[in-house]
């Protein structure tokens, strides 16, 4: 038998998913720069793909999918294009931002159930669909929105007072990055 090799394709495995997983966070830490950095370009693009994405989705129903399900992603679609209307600032106690996170888990829970039930479609295309129709929009939000609470004016920080703007994304990993590097104590008594 070959334990040797097969331990060997298991640790190379998870060498694999942990370097996919770091590329993706520094693919969208990278996006997030350009997005801070072009504000104006990143709302066109959010909004055309998104108006893309709804086409899609329209094409989508001649492959027997779901009317009112392809309805419901249409209508949190519209409701993600609402969050531009203040990009790339949002409150994140406001009605829309908070209703854009509710209708994006659940319709990632409705394609999940859906594709559960109608086991006619391949890997493939479930994980494309979910990529492109149902977390694409959401997440290209996410990485490039600002909090209003991080563009305030405090009194002392950055240059005349005023706090310098970043998006959730990067303040996240900046923070992630920030404790990981912190020495850790050892209290030894």
């Amino acid at each position: 038998m070959a334990v040797v090799l097969g331990i060997l394709a298991k640790i190379g495995a998870i060498a694999g998913v942990l370097f996919g997983v770091f590329s993706l966070a520094c693919g969208l830490y990278v996006l997030s720069s350009w997005v801070e950095e072009y504000p104006r370009q990143a709302r066109k693009a959010i909004h055309y793909t998104a108006l893309a994405l709804d086409a899609i989705l329209v094409l989508t129903l001649f492959d027997g999918l779901s009317l009112w399900r392809v309805a419901i992603t249409l209508a949190a679609n519209y409701v993600y294009l609402q969050n531009l209307h203040t990009f790339p600032m949002v409150s994140l106690g406001g009605p829309v931002f908070l209703l854009s996170c509710g209708l994006t888990i659940s319709n990632h829970f409705m394609w999940f159930f859906y594709f559960i039930k109608h086991l006619g479609y391949s890997f493939g295309q479930v994980c494309s669909f979910m990529l492109l129709c149902v977390w694409l929009v959401p997440l290209a939000l996410f990485v490039s929105l600002t909090p209003e609470d991080a563009a305030l004016p405090s009194g002392g920080s950055g240059e005349g007072g005023r706090k310098s703007r970043q998006n959730m994304f990067k303040a996240m990993f900046a923070r992630f990055v920030r404790s990981s590097d912190e020495p850790q104590s050892l209290h030894v008594d």
